[in-house]
């Protein structure tokens, strides 16, 4: 069963995802909040424009690490470069729970990630 809201996606998290996407979300609302995180292919995302074309980051929950997802794959790639603890996925970084060091880097780029105005 997918989630309808954000809320409902973050209440069905274990412990570890709930800590970390709940942390994440916050971070987006805090850096970005004129954009609205919506349920797209069944996890939280924030879109820079009216279609994922336009731009988007998104975050999902795994057993064992979380994902921050980005539209562009060359841009996964680069942070890749500065969290060699992580793996990537298809346009996404995959991170450890437990691993803030590689977190906050990943964090650190997201306020980067040039499809996003800032407020």
């Amino acid at each position: 069963m997918s989630a309808g809201s954000v809320t409902e996606y973050t209440d069905n998290l274990s412990e570890n995802g709930k800590k970390y996407v709940s942390d994440f979300i916050g971070f987006m609302r805090e850096q970005y909040p004129q954009i609205d995180s919506k349920i797209c292919f069944s996890m939280p995302m924030w879109l820079a424009g009216e279609k994922m074309k336009d731009g988007y980051i998104a975050v999902s929950a795994a057993k064992n690490h979380f994902s921050i997802h980005f539209s562009e794959e060359g841009y996964v790639t680069n942070i890749a470069k500065m969290v060699p603890a992580c793996k990537t996925g298809k346009q996404c970084i995959n991170i450890k729970y437990g691993d803030d060091e590689s977190y906050q880097i990943v964090k650190d780029h997201v306020r980067d990630f040039n499809f996003f105005p800032h407020s």
